[in-house]
């Protein structure tokens, strides 16, 4: 029981406060757990006066380094404004120049397609020639050659309705697809030109061949002009257009020199489709059943069929001449004529000049002949050779022409 008591005063003195002051003691009572209370306050208190002294004390610090954090802040953002700015007055700049670029690009593309036209009228020209002896072929290169609308004078067409219509589309990329566009149709051009040369080229090795066949003198394909020197061919790959262009005029010049000078030798039938029965050379004449020998070729036609020329020339002879009853004989120069015998009717005079086809008269069996058909003679110099020479070398020619 005293111990219990004990405990309650211990107890209750803790929640008591002695103050003495000049021998006076007062008491203060507080609630239960107030000292407790009480020192956390005053602990509270001298951690705020330790802060606010702190503050004071480090006021100007903090502040400074604030402004600073502030002042790098802002020379950060104004470099960033600096660079943004440098990068569009680039980008500006590039725009220029991209701009003065391709106006000058433009330009020259320009060129190039008027080049490309002028082109396209050369090869049409060179493809004449070509296509009026060399037949369907060459009225396929004359088509090829043949002036069209270039897909590349399209484009061009289309970047000036972009630029109008202020289209999104970039100009940049449309003038490529007309670069594209010029490089295919020079690439075309090249290869017609080459195609030209080489049909050129072909009829021109074909005509020397008739040439060499017949034993007939070429034409001079120079201007007579003293000049010398090896032969060391050209490259064509090593030429510019207009050198190739001018190298192949050249050569159809040559070409129909070489035309011209055949149209005097005596290449063609004069009589189409009908059968030869009796040929060049050794036979047993018809009459005496000896061996004789046979100057010309003997055509089995119908009576009154119609005899043309298969050459120009002058008429020397038109009329009656031995063996031959009527006979035609034509000169053709360099010593080179022909004969037609045998004839119903003459309708050409002698002095007269004849053509290709015109007609000298009519199938007869007329003079020394066993029945209607047509003699025909060919002769060098006044010696007859076969005119199979002749007509083998003029079926040549025309396989080229096919």
């Amino acid at each position: 029981m005293a111990a219990h008591s004990h405990d309650k005063s211990r107890h209750a003195a803790a929640d008591r406060i002695v103050i003495e002051r000049g021998g006076r003691r007062t008491t203060v009572s507080l609630p239960r757990h107030g000292a407790t209370v009480l020192c956390l306050f005053i602990l509270g208190l001298l951690v705020w006066s330790a802060g606010a002294g702190a503050y004071v004390l480090f006021h100007d610090t903090v502040v400074a380094e604030l402004r600073h954090g502030a002042r790098a802040a802002q020379k950060g953002y104004e470099a960033q404004i600096s660079t943004l700015r440098d990068e569009l007055g680039r980008a500006r700049t590039r725009r220029l120049v991209e701009s003065a670029g391709l106006d000058e690009r433009l330009a020259e593309l320009a060129r190039r397609q008027e080049a490309l036209e002028r082109r396209q009228l050369t090869l049409a020209e060179l493809s004449d020639p070509v296509a009026a002896d060399a037949g369907d072929s060459g009225s396929a290169l004359a088509y090829a050659a043949k002036p069209q609308p270039l897909e590349s004078r399209a484009a061009l067409d289309d970047i000036g309705a972009d630029e109008a219509a202020g289209s999104s589309r970039s100009p940049s990329n449309l003038s490529e697809r007309l670069s594209t566009s010029i490089d295919e149709a020079e690439q075309r051009q090249a290869r017609t030109l080459e195609g030209i040369a080489a049909k050129t080229g072909q009829r021109r090795r074909t005509l020397e061949k008739v040439y060499d066949a017949v034993g007939a003198r070429k034409p001079a394909l120079t201007d007579g002009k003293a000049r010398g020197g090896p032969f060391e061919p050209l490259p064509a790959r090593a030429l510019s257009f207009e050198a190739r262009v001018a190298q192949i005029s050249a050569e159809q010049a040559a070409v129909e020199a070489l035309d011209r000078g055949l149209a005097n030798v005596p290449l063609r039938t004069p009589a189409p489709r009908a059968p030869v029965t009796s040929g060049f050379g050794a036979r047993s004449d018809p009459f005496l059943g000896r061996l004789a020998f046979h100057a010309g070729v003997d055509f089995e036609e119908a009576y009154g069929e119609t005899v043309k020329a298969t050459a120009a020339g002058q008429v020397t002879v038109a009329g009656p001449t031995g063996g031959y009853g009527n006979m035609v004989e034509i000169d053709h120069g360099g010593g080179l004529t022909t004969r037609y015998g045998h004839m119903s009717s003459i309708a050409v005079t002698p002095g007269q000049t004849v053509k290709l086809g015109t007609t000298l008269g009519r199938v007869g069996s007329t003079g020394r002949s066993t029945g209607p058909h047509l003699h025909y003679e060919t002769r060098v110099n006044g010696e007859a050779v076969d005119p199979f020479r002749f007509l083998n070398a003029g079926r040549m020619l025309a396989a080229m022409e096919r």
